[in-house]
């Protein structure tokens, strides 16, 4: 028996693609008959998640609602967003949604649970939009942990995350181009400086820019790491 999944993208596009796909190469399937049935909702008329926490922008939660209702009317078990800043609205959605959220956070915190026997006083170099950051998911899901979290303020989170995410030629366009890559990997030892003895990417479009071979320090990709729980229960193993 497999769980039916909903993905819902927009967020942007290219994240959502890449997750999608990141699901497909994980599955334990042989044969067409044995993957995930997958219902992806690119609903590219979901407005910037940071705009609306930070700047009183437009609210993405009907929007996000209509998204949950196209998984509700195609009977989807299982629900993700493709879009981690987009976490701070769950609680508003899950009263809409029939069925199971899998929430990417949980389960980053429990993989750095595994590798540090001690994590009091531990840093966590956290890549993020600036809506996840100052609406402080990662800080109040760490807090009973001990852990802390250290992360670009100002101008250097503009500089170094914000412009190679929006900018032309960024995440969210057509094609990324160099310049955008250069621009995100001088997070890595700025983080270094402020005493990160981890980094976690935090952010669906972390993946598009970052090269995690680079990354001289213990590094996790929140939306690889979410992939494979994302996988795992579909397939009931987790």
């Amino acid at each position: 028996m497999k769980k039916k999944l909903g993905i819902i993208g927009g967020m942007g596009s290219h994240a959502a693609a890449w997750l999608f796909n990141k699901v497909v190469a994980l599955s334990y399937g042989e044969k067409d008959q044995e993957y995930i049935e997958i219902l992806l909702h690119n609903n590219t008329a979901i407005p910037d998640r940071t705009a609306a926490i930070l700047y009183q922008g437009a609210s993405p939660v009907p929007e996000l609602i209509r998204s949950v209702e196209v998984l509700n009317s195609h009977n989807i078990d299982v629900a993700v967003m493709a879009c981690l800043t987009a976490h701070y609205y769950k609680p508003m959605l899950s009263a809409h949604f029939n069925g199971q959220w899998i929430d990417p956070i949980e389960s980053t915190i429990g993989r750095i649970q595994e590798w540090y026997a001690c994590t009091k006083g531990l840093k966590v170099g956290v890549i993020a939009t600036t809506g996840t950051l100052r609406s402080g998911l990662f800080q109040k899901a760490m807090a009973p942990t001990g852990m802390e979290v250290v992360s670009l303020e100002g101008e250097a989170q503009e500089q170094y995350f914000m412009r190679p995410v929006y900018m032309p030629g960024g995440a969210k366009s057509g094609g990324i181009r160099q310049e955008a890559i250069d621009l995100f990997a001088r997070q890595i030892p700025l983080l270094k400086e402020m005493g990160a003895d981890l980094i976690i990417g935090a952010c669906s479009e972390v993946p598009l820019l970052l090269d995690a071979a680079s990354i001289d320090l213990p590094y996790i990709s929140v939306f690889d790491l979410f992939a494979q729980k994302i996988v795992d229960v579909c397939y009931c193993r987790a």
